[in-house]
């Protein structure tokens, strides 16, 4: 029997073509032609509940893939090396692994010591020589930023990122480093627990990677109860930033940075409520955000200035990874669906396992 996915569309772009909203089909295609479904590299679980076993690999080649000691989070292709790729551990972590997906061997590997836990993001710089990864600082409870060399996985420095609860970070096209500070704080002896609601103090944070991490600037919401948690770059140079909202007032799942300050996107009071309070992930095509709004079961979409375009019913999706003409979108069931500049959705493929919350393409 087949799970029902409601058929709910809102389209609030009215009569704009693809142009307008900063997306482009492939050469020859039309608007009314299916998404290819790409393989990605992934992580996934074998079920959702109460998992017993963990994988990394590319979800077409599941024989391929790596076990991993607990559930994985971020993963990374190398920029230059096309076979190399990278896994981080879900926050608070204690794993950093390179790797041959293709070959489902391990080429290095990093344990998180007593004093330090990964908090589940990585990335590279576009050389492939340095990778980075959000740490939180056991002794402190500050977060920091892990520089390690890409090919061994050897540390070699630490960089404050400003803040508590640093989760995911960007290597921008203008050669910053983008910081999600969450503002929230949970430590190893009590997992997930949040400690400091109450205190919360969430920022965007840019560093500079040529001067070991000098603080360039530090942003915020009006709330403070807004965790930002997960970043993306607009062609236009727009940071999209996706967010936990902690707090009882609801407000957009997206805010935007335009070099200046931190903004909400746009959202009337139905798309707000449909919208919830947990962004799970967010991808960009073009100048065009998709948020998976995780805990209401929606993936929002709006444009580089803060507009929406549209929002759809999407069950237990998580994970957004940019395709051609849109989005490929994975769920906790094992179900893959294919999300279009249009906002229409279309199921892809379906697995007996639990895709976690990130995916990549090898081009993404």
């Amino acid at each position: 029997m087949h799970d029902h996915v409601p058929s709910r569309r809102r389209l609030l772009f009215g009569g704009l073509g693809l142009t307008a909203l900063g997306l482009s089909l492939p050469a020859g295609a039309t608007a009314s032609e299916p998404m290819d479904a790409s393989e990605l590299l992934t992580c996934w679980s074998d079920r959702a509940d109460r998992p017993r076993a963990h994988f990394a690999g590319l979800s077409a080649h599941p024989q391929h893939a790596i076990n991993l000691p607990a559930r994985g989070h971020d993963l990374q292709w190398h920029p230059r090396e096309r076979d190399l790729a990278y896994v981080a551990a879900r926050r608070p972590g204690e794993f950093l692994i390179a790797f041959r997906p293709a070959h489902a061997q391990v080429v290095a590997r990093v344990e998180a010591d007593d004093t330090t836990r990964y908090e589940g993001h990585i990335t590279l710089d576009p050389e492939g020589r340095r990778l980075f990864a959000t740490e939180t600082d056991l002794t402190t409870d500050q977060s920091q930023v892990g520089v390690y060399d890409a090919r061994t996985l050897e540390k070699l420095a630490t960089w404050p990122t400003h803040g508590i609860g640093a989760h995911a970070l960007l290597w921008l096209r203008d050669g910053r480093l983008a910081v999600a500070n969450g503002g929230i704080l949970i430590v190893p002896e009590t997992g997930r627990v949040k400690r400091n609601l109450a205190s919360m103090d969430p920022s965007l944070v840019l560093l500079d990677p040529a001067a070991n991490g000098k603080l360039l600037g530090q942003h915020r919401l009006p709330d403070a109860t807004m965790s930002i948690r997960h970043i993306a770059e607009a062609a236009d140079g727009t940071l999209g930033i996706a967010m936990q909202n902690e707090g009882s007032a609801l407000h957009p799942l997206l805010s935007l940075f335009d070099g200046q300050s931190l903004r909400y996107a746009e959202a009337g009071d139905a798309m707000l409520k449909r919208g919830g309070t947990y962004a799970g992930d967010i991808a960009v095509q073009g100048n065009v955000f998709a948020v998976s709004c995780t805990s209401a079961g929606t993936t929002a979409v709006w444009n580089s200035r803060g507009q929406p375009i549209g929002d759809i019913a999407t069950p237990r999706v998580c994970a957004l990874t940019p395709a051609s003409g849109g989005w490929q979108l994975g769920a906790d069931n094992g179900r893959r669906w294919l999300l279009d500049a249009r906002v229409q959705l279309r199921e892809a493929r379906r697995a007996d396992v639990a895709w976690d919350n990130h995916a990549r393409l090898q081009d993404a």
